[in-house]
């Protein structure tokens, strides 16, 4: 104890010296150390992210009943809550860096799975349920690393950067695609396994331990060293209440034993609600439908182009969508691109609608054009935002002591609503026809009413900063904007 003491005292001393020495950044060169410590932190969501495409190229050569094709295609859906749930107690107990090393324990074992060759069904169903429990351990831990310690100082960029957890997620689905052109399936899982053992040495050997994390167990010596070795210039404590814990570790152990209280507070179970809600609505639209089986739905709309080559280039379309959208970010908030995805994703599955339903199949260039149109529209549109902004939101919109907790639980609702949207669709395709994507389509616009009204702007604010709004009331209100009334006007928004 004496000695952890003294290591503690020691690292504070060196760390005072560095804090009080001026810093001069080389903006270009900084953004590239933030952009490479951003690319390791989601490497363990793109062998999770392969399994998005995995099964488009995989049906085709299975010899399945329709009901077996529902199955395999929508079981990782139903392990991802329990990767979700688990993703909780691993960000918050064990910590950021280890919750994402965790990630790649199940993925490279699931892969291993899918790779046997000849396998019986139920081999395939348990490697789609170990992937499954990847993407839900996926899903938070990268987003609350990057909103803690890699874009701390750039809050302008803060978007930018959470997205790049989609990007990769994404990026795995178009890797999906691109090698299913070129190999079988079999031989894409042994790449999704290996990519899998990849990540777990690159995040055992690049990356220090969130330093917020840390010092909420009362090491500060190692906080403060991770803090250097970051680069983070902004204080270390990010909530007021975490303030506590300063000099206190048995303050962390009566944090964690009141989690329950800390999710019925506002600016705890708020978020929740909202996320939640927006998280339901994206995948109501059926934003991952079309993704689960693209070649299959080409096949049934008649088009007559290489099926593997249009998937291919939907893919593409849909990761450069999200490259696109991570610049954008740099200049524009999750709202106002939110309403650009949805009405783009809206158009795109009513013209689908109405062009199969009225169109008497004569031309098959006519189809191609129209049906493949409307396919990448769909896709450009979905990765602009409908897709990865819910998902990028969960590591801006929660306090840091909840971030893992909170999060895992809104992200296995996600998982369920994911599960039925992809198991019902093959129903839902022969009860109602086209008329399946005018549905889509009407939920995208009632998601973009949802967007403009209930989900707030976090753009270029604080994580304290959007959560002292949640704790906000209307009688708070007094100043030109929103600024405390507390006798007099003060700034609420305290730059950390």
């Amino acid at each position: 104890m004496e000695s952890n003491e003294k290591t503690n005292l020691t690292t504070s001393h060196v760390y005072a010296n560095y804090s009080s020495k001026p810093h001069h950044f080389n903006y270009t060169s900084t953004i590239s150390r933030v952009l490479w410590l951003a690319l390791v932190v989601t490497m363990p969501c793109l062998a999770p992210g392969m399994s998005f495409g995995y099964s488009a190229i995989v049906l085709d050569q299975l010899q399945l009943t329709l009901d077996e094709q529902s199955w395999f295609a929508s079981l990782p859906s139903t392990m991802m809550p329990i990767g979700c749930l688990l993703s909780g107690p691993l960000i918050d107990k064990l910590g950021r860096k280890t919750a994402l090393m965790v990630t790649n324990l199940p993925s490279c074992l699931g892969w291993l799975l899918l790779s046997k060759q000849p396998a019986s069904l139920y081999v395939l169903y348990a490697g789609q349920l170990l992937v499954g429990i990847s993407v839900g351990l996926s899903t938070t831990p990268a987003t609350v690393y990057a909103a803690e310690c890699i874009t701390v100082n750039y809050t302008g960029l803060r978007g930018c950067f959470t997205i790049m957890t989609s990007i990769m997620l994404n990026f795995g689905m178009f890797l999906t695609y691109l090698l299913g052109a070129l190999m079988p399936a079999y031989v894409v899982a042994y790449v999704a396994a290996f990519v899998s053992f990849a990540a777990f040495i690159f995040i055992g050997l690049l990356i220090p331990e969130s330093p917020p994390w840390l010092f909420g167990q009362g090491r500060r010596g190692d906080a403060e060293f991770s803090q250097r070795v970051l680069r983070i210039a902004q204080p270390i404590l990010q909530t007021s209440r975490a303030m506590s814990l300063d000099g206190d570790a048995a303050a962390a152990v009566r944090i964690r034993s009141r989690i329950v209280d800390r999710l019925a507070e506002p600016d705890v179970y708020k978020p929740m609600a909202i996320m939640t809600t927006f998280l339901f609505f994206q995948q109501a639209c059926g934003s991952f439908v079309l993704t689960a089986y693209m070649i299959q739905l080409l096949g049934g709309f008649g088009v007559t182009a290489d099926n593997y080559v249009v998937t291919l280039v939907a893919g593409f379309t849909n990761l450069a969508s999200m490259a696109v959208l991570s610049v954008l970010l740099t200049r524009s908030g999750f709202k106002q691109l939110s309403y650009v995805s949805c009405a783009g994703y809206a158009t795109s599955m009513v013209l689908l609608a109405v062009f199969l339903q009225c169109y008497d199949g004569g031309d098959a260039f006519v189809i191609n054009v129209v049906v493949i149109g409307c396919v990448l529209l769909n896709m450009a549109m979905n990765g602009l935002g409908l897709r990865p902004i819910p998902y990028a939101m969960l590591g801006e919109v929660f306090p840091t002591d909840v971030a893992g907790v909170a999060g895992s639980i809104v992200a296995c609702m996600s998982s369920v609503f994911n599960f039925v949207a992809i198991k019902s669709y093959p129903y839902l395709r022969i009860w109602l026809g086209p008329g399946v994507f005018a549905v889509y389509g009407a939920l995208a616009l009632l998601t973009l009413v949802f967007v403009a009204v209930i989900v707030p702007d976090t753009r270029g604010k604080t994580i304290k900063q959007i959560s002292d709004e949640f704790l906000r009331k209307k009688s708070d209100y007094g100043c030109d904007g929103g600024s405390y009334r507390k006798g007099s006007c003060s700034t609420a928004d305290e730059v950390i």
